[in-house]
């Protein structure tokens, strides 16, 4: 099916080149004699094709756009100003179908597919071998190539689907402008996504992709990815009968065949920046050394806003960027287990990531406190900002003289916390209660959710950062950029294959699968943590169990905004979870998100900047509420 849109041709030559540099496999050569059709007719034209269709995925997954998109206003992500509402955390009546975040993801993902389109149309030109020997391709290496490009189409008609519910189909390369569009139904996208993962699957790629070829599209991502789809079209009201079962079989088909494994003796070992090509990831959004948007700053938007508000911090090569997009909910840090659960310490500030040799950065940096940069009360390298965080018999040498390692949650006095701010050193004491007490709640008089406590800067929370995806290679620049950030970013790992296989066999109501696939991930959780007694599910596996393993599992990675639309939690969790949600700061905030608001929120609006493009515009109807 073809749809014409205002999304037209661009000088492919120039657009595919510029975003180039994902991988080794990603280099390409720039041979400037020949007319583009010439070049993308020939092997190295249309490997340049290939190579710009994987260098958009860094337009769609490294942006602002997708971490705002993704992890705010859920149960585990909310925001670092606590002085302003954010309509992507808040859901207040300014959230309106004009939002920038929205329509630059939707403009991200139709380039996307206008650059992935142009591979696979062009491919009936490419000269193969048997036609010119000296310019043609390997006819089966140009098979694989166009699975691939197909791999990504269906990732990213994926993308919009499960985020507006419909949008035009786009499936052809655009050769010229047009102002008129349509918009097709989800039941038309999944039947094309589906299409093109089995064509994926029927071809001649390997189950796992070589290291040689880390971070090509494989058979194993692609029916990690249909099995996805086939959990999320399950849940609609025009789904399958068998989708489920299906999603349930290509998870366990990923699991057994595909080669991947998890990488059962350290979690940590997942995060670990010197092994990310590891045999669990399935998919990753490859880098390399480069400066710009190009490098990966994934990590960056787990830092709060540390160098405004204490004299002695400042940017620092140290900690990098700190662009302060999402910080945890209350809920997610009291979600983790310090003691019993190795996922909290890898995740987060901690005594492990104060050691090199066990840091996911390779670095002692991620120590639970931010240190002096610039001198001044404090000297430089000792502590401005501490966080203490659950310790235990051994770690004291971590901590600097007067924070000792404790066995329980240390807790400062207010006396204390003023002692030390006089030195011009702040306490702020991990957020206080439990999930079995149901004290996830109420956040107000913890020091996390206090605007401004301790602080000159008015707006700016202080909290423990996550620093699982902190990248050794990010450098700071006073412009605020980042340069040579070269961590992965990891789409598909099969961790989450075992948990789409526990979420499907709910689903089905195979609750001895369910239990048995959320315990394999808690078996590997439980491995080097500081104590034993992590325990398995039992009884009744729920929806919820997942999502709370997800939680646990994929902190950061998931889209967590769409895991919870997916489920339809999205309102029961958050109203529950996101405390910025449901309270009244100066009594500004009209919340509107709510149970009978749920079907309106679970899907974006479609941009009314792009529908103003159009001759047709006004004809083409919105998503429900909006």
């Amino acid at each position: 099916m073809k749809t014409e849109t205002i999304f037209t041709k661009a000088y492919l030559a120039v657009s595919l080149l510029a975003v180039a540099g994902c991988s080794s496999f990603l280099d390409e050569e720039n041979l400037a004699s020949q007319s583009a059709e010439q070049y993308y007719a020939t092997a190295d034209g249309y490997e340049t094709l290939i190579t710009g269709a994987y260098s958009t995925l860094k337009s769609v997954y490294n942006t602002t756009n997708y971490f705002q998109l993704t992890q705010l206003g859920t149960d585990l992500g909310t925001q670092n100003d606590g002085t302003a509402t954010n309509v992507l955390n808040q859901y207040t009546v300014d959230y309106a179908t004009d939002n920038d975040a929205v329509y630059n993801q939707w403009k991200a993902l139709y380039e996307a597919l206008k650059n992935v389109n142009a591979a696979i149309n062009r491919a009936g030109s490419v000269k193969t071998k048997d036609q010119d020997i000296f310019e043609g391709i390997d006819p089966d290496v140009l098979a694989q190539r166009v699975a691939e490009a197909k791999f990504l189409r269906a990732l990213y008609l994926f993308e919009i689907v499960k985020n507006w519910g419909q949008g035009p189909l786009v499936l052809e390369e655009p050769t010229s402008p047009s102002t008129t569009s349509q918009l097709n139904t989800g039941e038309e996208f999944y039947t094309q996504i589906l299409a093109d993962l089995k064509d994926v699957l029927d071809s001649s790629l390997p189950e796992k992709q070589p290291a040689s070829e880390y971070g090509r599209a494989s058979k194993a991502a692609a029916k990690h990815l249909r099995s996805l789809v086939y959990l999320t079209r399950g849940y609609q009201s025009y789904a399958d009968q068998n989708d489920f079962r299906n999603a349930f079989n290509d998870a366990v088909d990923v699991i057994n065949n595909s080669g991947h494994q998890l990488l059962w003796n350290d979690y940590a070992e997942v995060h670990r920046q010197a092994n990310e090509a590891n045999d669990e990831i399935i998919f990753p959004v490859s880098f390399s050394s480069g400066t710009g948007w190009n490098t990966c700053i994934q990590s960056e938007f787990y830092l709060f806003v540390y160098r405004e508000g204490w004299s002695d911090i400042s940017f620092s090569t140290i900690y990098g960027n700190d662009y302060a997009t999402v910080m945890p909910t209350k809920y997610a840090y009291l979600l983790f287990d310090w003691k019993k659960d190795r996922r909290t310490e890898t995740t987060f500030m901690s005594p492990l990531n104060a050691d090199p040799a066990t840091s996911t950065d390779g670095t002692d940096r991620g120590k639970p406190w931010f240190e002096s940069t610039v001198g001044g009360k404090v000297p430089v390298g000792e502590p401005v900002l501490v966080f203490p965080v659950p310790g235990q018999d051994g770690t004291e040498d971590v901590y600097p003289a007067g924070y000792d390692a404790y066995e329980t949650y240390r807790v400062y006095s207010d006396d204390e916390k003023a002692a030390a701010s006089a030195n011009g050193q702040y306490l702020y004491n991990y957020p206080q209660g439990s999930i079995a007490e149901g004290s996830y709640g109420d956040a107000e008089n913890d020091d996390y959710y206090r605007t401004g406590y301790q602080s000159l800067n008015g707006k700016s929370r202080a909290w423990l950062p996550v620093w699982k995806f902190k990248d050794a290679n990010t450098r700071y620049n006073s412009s605020g950029t980042v340069e040579n950030g070269t961590r992965d970013i990891y789409l598909f790992r099969l961790a989450e294959t075992y948990l789409i296989a526990a979420e499907a066999a709910v689903n089905l109501g195979e609750n001895g699968e369910a239990l048995h696939y959320l315990n394999e991930i808690r078996k590997r959780a439980r491995a080097n943590a500081p104590e034993a007694g992590l325990p398995d599910y039992s009884g009744t596996v729920t929806v919820d169990d997942v999502l709370d393993e997800r939680a646990l599992e994929l902190f950061g990675e998931s889209p967590r905004w769409n895991d919870l639309t997916r489920t339809g939690k999205l309102a029961e969790r958050v109203l529950k979870y996101n405390w910025d949600v449901t309270h009244i700061t100066g009594g500004l905030i009209q919340t509107q998100l709510s149970e009978s608001t749920n079907a309106k929120y679970s899907l974006r609006p479609i941009p009314v900047d792009w529908l103003n493009t159009l001759s047709n515009g006004q004809e083409l109807s919105n998503n429900p509420g909006w």
